[in-house]
């Protein structure tokens, strides 16, 4: 962290040749204005690589993206291959891009400085799903990915996300050593890079156009194809990222002929305007699907979001309306309905596996059990899911499906959330319903029977500023310190301290956390209910996430939820007042 006074200095600096008249015109007014909050919040401290890459407003200043802290990124991942990796420089290194503001710039920015360091780099010539990057950084057997991306947040913001050579995103020691490869990397505008011509000229430069792009469509057609069923009116909305181009390729190849979208959000556009956010996981976000599915009588709403790597979806019910599915009915009902296929092939041998997030549903592990299979739980995101699938499938194994709570689901031989796959899964799952004369609600139900009626839900609270944080810390360390014995008035048998890596029973330490060390708490109570609470890694909040479960059958499952939802909002009630100050 820096002092106001030294971030004025760096300000001032940034006011003034060799950095560009819009940067230099930017700060200038920040430091006319004497806005010191602004030149602190900008300048106060630099922008920090962790496992998710770079991701930051857009803006000029130290901890704001722009080109030169893309470029800085750019150079230290250079420096990191070079210095342990310096085998792999011909190998190279894959860079994509989203539809956002500067994304293209920052994607030929970062190609321009990884040719000049003499590392082969393949670029899309086109703006394009993130899954795209992993999908060629494993074909081409490159030693790094990079997508310009900020995935579902809103528009102000962009990203500099790193891929590992199995196409997972990257995990310690990765983040560490890039990290300080950037620490050390030149002042920006001393950092060398080549025009595309001179990248080109040399050989360093690899544009990868259509023909690429036609293979990654290629292979999500075959990974998704689990049965020949497609007579199904689908409505997709790709809420204005880079969805559709790709979307309507594998639809089309696929043989879905009664694919309909969105015109409205079918084009990128980096201002969302219809939407808050380019993200399926806001209720408001199927709007305008809605209102567009019961004009064309759709059977069923999938959507992507911004950078196409989330998938949201609604179902048209009994009644014409169109349910939302949460972000673990997805999952888990594409879980089961891929080991259904498995099961109707004969192809089950017990070395089959899924994995989830531990603040996802813990229904996919009832799954596993259904179907003979093995289940592995990680922690938050699908830097540690992929990384975990890849090694599983090194020892034999076989990999059924991956997912997190928050709308993110993978399978085959991807090893990142991946949208298009996956929305093609579930028009092809709803269109096997069809031609049985159900939907994908009735598949939902039977899963429900099969292993249990599982309900989740989620609570967050947001805590501003300085003292924010250090509320945030107490909170975190009282539930840490002194986890409730009881929540809603039944006992809490189990309490895993992920931060700590003790489990304990009853109040007894009984064992190790087989995760991960983690500012994450997770309880379960007496009647199979669970809470996870932990504080979100890029936003200034607490998240708890929740859920109950009890078994059910075809003729009470109605008033089975009836029953669960009332107690799951008890729950969320007491989750809230957790998260409360004292």
């Amino acid at each position: 962290m820096h002092t106001l006074d030294e971030a004025k200095t760096i300000a001032a600096q940034w006011a003034e040749s060799p950095f560009d008249e819009a940067t230099r015109r930017e700060v200038r007014t920040l430091l006319d204005r004497n806005d010191d909050e602004a030149i602190l919040d900008r300048f106060g401290r630099e922008m920090e690589f962790g496992t998710a890459g770079l991701r930051g407003i857009m803006g000029a200043g130290i901890y704001y993206m722009n080109e030169y802290t893309v470029a800085q990124a750019a150079r230290g991942l250079a420096d990191c291959l070079h210095t342990h990796y310096p085998d792999a420089a011909e190998r190279g290194i894959v860079i994509g891009y989203d539809c956002r503001h500067h994304s293209e710039t920052f994607a030929r920015i970062t190609a321009s400085v990884i040719a000049a360091a003499g590392i082969r780099t393949y670029l899309y010539t086109r703006l394009g799903p993130t899954p795209l990057v992993p999908f060629a950084v494993r074909r081409l057997h490159a030693k790094f990915g990079i997508m310009i991306t900020s995935s579902h947040n809103p528009k102000a913001y962009n990203g500099f996300k790193v891929y590992w050579e199995n196409g997972a995103q990257i995990i310690a020691p990765l983040d560490s050593q890039i990290a300080e490869c950037i620490a050390r990397a030149p002042v920006y505008h001393h950092i060398e890079r080549l025009t595309m011509e001179e990248a080109a000229s040399c050989g360093k430069l690899v544009l990868l156009d259509d023909a690429a792009i036609a293979l990654y469509t290629d292979w999500a057609v075959r990974t998704a194809t689990q049965r020949d069923a497609r007579r199904v009116r689908v409505l997709y909305t790709p809420l204005h990222g880079t969805g559709y181009f790709c979307m309507n390729q594998a639809f089309e190849k696929a043989g879905f002929n009664d694919f309909h979208v969105v015109e409205a959000q079918r084009d990128p556009d980096p201002e969302f305007p219809t939407v808050s956010a380019p993200n399926p996981e806001k209720e408001d976000s199927l709007d305008m699907a809605r209102e567009e599915a019961a004009k064309i009588d759709a059977d069923l709403i999938v959507a992507s979001d911004g950078d196409t790597d989330r998938i949201g979806v609604a179902v048209r019910d009994s009644d014409g309306r169109y349910v939302t599915l949460t972000g673990n009915q997805i999952g888990t009902l594409l879980l089961y309905y891929l080991f259904d296929c498995l099961r109707e092939k004969k192809a089950l041998t017990g070395k089959e596996f899924a994995v989830a997030s531990v603040v996802s549903s813990p229904m996919p592990a009832a799954l596993c059990d259904l179907f003979g299979a093995k289940f592995h739980q990680t922690l938050t995101g699908f830097k540690w899911m992929g990384n975990v699938a890849e090694d599983l499938v090194a020892q034999g194994n076989r990999f059924v499906l991956a997912y997190e709570e928050a709308f993110g689901v993978t399978f085959g031989d991807s090893r990142d959330k991946d949208a298009v796959i996956s929305i093609l899964l579930m028009s092809e799952a709803a269109a096997y319903c069809k031609q049985r004369g159900e939907t994908l609600l009735h598949l939902l139900d039977r899963m429900y029977c099969d292993c249990g009626l599982y309900l989740e839900a989620a609570a967050e609270k947001n805590y501003e500023g300085a003292e924010g944080a250090l509320q945030m810390d107490t909170i975190m360390k009282e539930i840490h310190e002194h986890p409730p014995e009881f929540i809603q008035d039944t006992p809490v048998i189990l309490v895993r301290d992920v931060l700590s890596g003790i489990e304990y029973k009853n109040g007894e330490a009984c064992g190790q956390v087989d995760l991960p060390s983690q500012n994450l708490i997770y309880f379960v109570l007496e009647d199979r209910s669970w809470l996870a609470i932990r504080p979100s890694g890029t936003e200034p909040k607490i998240k708890a996430y929740l859920g109950v479960v009890q078994p059910t059958t075809p003729d009470r499952i109605a008033d089975d939820r009836q029953t669960l939802s009332a107690k799951l909002a008890a729950l969320r009630e007491a989750a809230v007042h957790l998260l409360s100050p004292a």
